[in-house]
C-alpha cells in the first residue's frame, strides 16, 4: 500500500461541507423581483396537459423554471426599454407543445455589447419536458420530472430537485445540481461541476474548471482538462471513471466498496486504504488491484496530481 499523507479527515469534512452549503445557499426563487428593474413585456398563460413539451430560445436572457400542480404553461417577460426595441417575440402552442421565441430585429451580432436585458419565468406541470436555450444568460429549473435540455453560451446552469433524464451544455459557465435522479449529462468549456444528491448514470465533463461529486448508486463518467475532481459516493459500485490532465482526484467510498481499481498518475503519487486483493501492481505512480471482492471498475488518472482513494 502507498500512504502519502495529502489528505486528512479535516480536509474532506471541509471540503463536503464547503460543496453543500454552497449549493444548498443557491436556492432558486422565482418571484417578481426583476418587475423593480425591468418592465413586464409579456404575460401569457396556455392550457396543456402534463407530460408535454415546453420550449424557450431567446438570446441575451436569463431564464428561471419551477412548477405547480396547474395543467398550464406560464411564461412572463421582462426586458428593459432596449429588449423592448430590439427583440421580437414570438409565442406558439398547440395539444403537445408550447414555444417561446426571441429575436433580435436586424443585426444578430453583438448582443453582449447591446445592452439588452431579458428576464423569462415560466411555470410549467411538475411533470414537463423542457428545452431552454440562451446565447448569455443563466439558467435556472426546480422542482420538475421529465427530460430537460439546457443550453447557454454565456451563463451558469442551476438544476434543483429534478428527476428524468438531464443534459445541460455551457460555453462559459459553472454547473450546479442539488437533487436529481435519473440520467445526467453535464458539460461546460470553461467552468466547474457541482452535485450533489443525485442517484443514477451521471457524465461530466469541464475543460477548465473543478468537478465536485456526491452521490450515490451511479455509474459515474467525469473528466476535467484543467482542474481537480473529488468524489462522495454511497452505494454499490455501478462503474466509475475519473481524469484530469492537470489536478488532483480524490474519492471517498465506504469501505465495504467492491471494486476492480485502476489508478494512475504520472506526476504524483498514489494513496488507497482499502483492502487490496489479486494485486497486480502497486508503486507510488500506479494502484492495479481488486478492491475487497472485486468488482465494476473504478478507474482515476492524472497526468500531473495526486491520486487518493480513502474509505469513510
Amino acid at each position: 500500500m502507498i500512504n502519502k499523507k495529502i489528505n486528512t479527515p479535516l480536509y474532506h469534512l471541509l471540503l463536503l461541507l464547503f460543496l453543500s452549503s454552497t449549493l444548498s445557499a443557491c436556492t432558486i426563487n422565482i418571484k417578481d423581483e426583476y418587475s423593480k428593474e425591468l418592465k413586464l413585456l409579456h404575460e401569457k398563460t396556455f392550457p396543456i396537459s402534463p407530460g408535454k413539451k415546453f420550449v424557450v430560445d431567446c438570446p441575451a436572457a436569463d431564464i428561471m423554471l419551477k412548477t405547480w400542480d396547474k395543467s398550464e404553461v406560464y411564461v412572463k417577460i421582462f426586458g428593459n426599454e432596449k429588449a423592448e426595441d430590439k427583440i421580437k417575440f414570438e409565442f406558439r402552442s398547440d395539444n403537445e407543445m408550447v414555444e417561446v421565441s426571441g429575436k433580435k430585429e436586424g443585426s444578430i451580432f453583438n448582443f453582449w455589447g447591446s445592452g439588452i436585458q431579458i428576464k423569462i419565468e415560466v411555470i410549467v406541470p411538475s411533470n414537463f419536458h423542457n428545452k431552454l436555450s440562451t446565447s448569455g444568460g443563466d439558467i435556472r429549473i426546480k422542482d420538475v420530472s421529465g427530460s430537460q435540455l439546457l443550453n447557454t453560451s454565456g451563463g451558469d446552469i442551476w438544476i434543483m430537485n429534478t428527476s428524468g433524464k438531464i443534459k445541460a451544455i455551457t460555453s462559459g459557465g459553472d454547473i450546479n445540481i442539488d437533487t436529481h435522479k435519473g440520467e445526467s449529462d453535464v458539460s461546460t468549456s470553461g467552468g466547474d461541476i457541482k452535485a450533489i444528491n443525485f442517484e443514477g448514470q451521471f457524465k461530466a465533463e469541464t475543460s477548465g474548471g473543478d468537478i465536485n461529486l456526491k452521490g450515490e448508486n451511479s455509474k459515474i463518467m467525469a473528466e476535467t482538462s484543467g482542474g481537480n475532481i473529488f468524489l462522495d459516493y454511497e452505494g454499490e459500485n455501478q462503474g466509475i471513471s475519473l481524469s484530469t490532465s492537470g489536478g488532483d482526484i480524490q474519492v471517498l467510498i465506504p469501505a465495504d466498496f467492491n471494486a476492480a481499481a485502476r489508478l494512475y498518475t504520472s506526476g504524483g503519487d498514489i494513496d488507497c486504504n482499502l483492502t487490496a486483493n489479486n494485486i497486480k501492481k502497486i508503486s507510488s505512480t500506479k494502484f492495479e488491484a481488486d478492491l475487497n471482492k472485486g468488482g465494476n471498475l473504478l478507474e482515476a488518472e492524472t497526468s500531473g496530481g495526486d491520486v487518493v482513494v480513502k474509505k469513510k
